[in-house]
């Protein structure tokens, strides 16, 4: 589905290949959680030959997932966005440019599968919040402070430091 024959592009260095595609994953587990896909994950982009057997990607993937705010645990929707470029080389070929994020194509087929599977994963934060303000759950009886005080001591201080407190007095 991701892969694709790039032998007209070495033959002619002035063509580019479009690239479209539609890709509607159900959910995901990355560090224990479960993400849902709220929309199909579009990418879009071109291969294009930069010079002797070097294909380069350009493109962009956009979608949208669902995951727990990192403070209230609601559910938000959370958009994915993510700007590509990726460069392959044939693998019977040196690296001569001296870059290091080259990937090698074989058989004149460049297959984007890895790139979109970790670029997807890196499109998701690390951290979601419903809202920049969200209050987050109490830590004593867990209600959710963005409906409201709790009525709980917030004054909960390490007895340690009480003679301490005499001091900014």
């Amino acid at each position: 589905m991701l892969t694709y024959q790039v032998k007209s592009l070495i033959k002619d260095p002035g063509l580019s290949l479009s690239v479209h595609e539609v890709l509607e994953p159900e959910q995901l587990i990355l560090g224990g959680e479960r993400i849902r896909f709220l929309t199909p994950v579009t990418i879009e982009g071109s291969l294009r030959h930069i010079g002797g057997w070097i294909i380069e990607f350009k493109g962009t993937l956009d979608g949208a997932v669902q995951m727990a705010c990192s403070r209230c645990t609601k559910a938000t929707h959370v958009p994915l966005h993510s700007d590509i470029t990726q460069r392959y080389i044939a693998d019977r070929q040196e690296n001569e440019s001296g870059d290091d994020d080259v990937e090698v194509y074989q058989d004149e087929v460049i297959d984007l599968t890895d790139l979109i599977n970790s670029e997807i994963c890196m499109a998701i934060p690390m951290k979601v919040l419903c809202r920049a303000d969200c209050q987050g759950l109490c830590p004593v009886c867990g209600k959710d402070l963005n409906e409201g005080p709790c009525g709980c001591s917030q004054d909960d201080t390490d007895p340690r430091w009480d003679a301490l407190k005499s001091l900014l007095q």
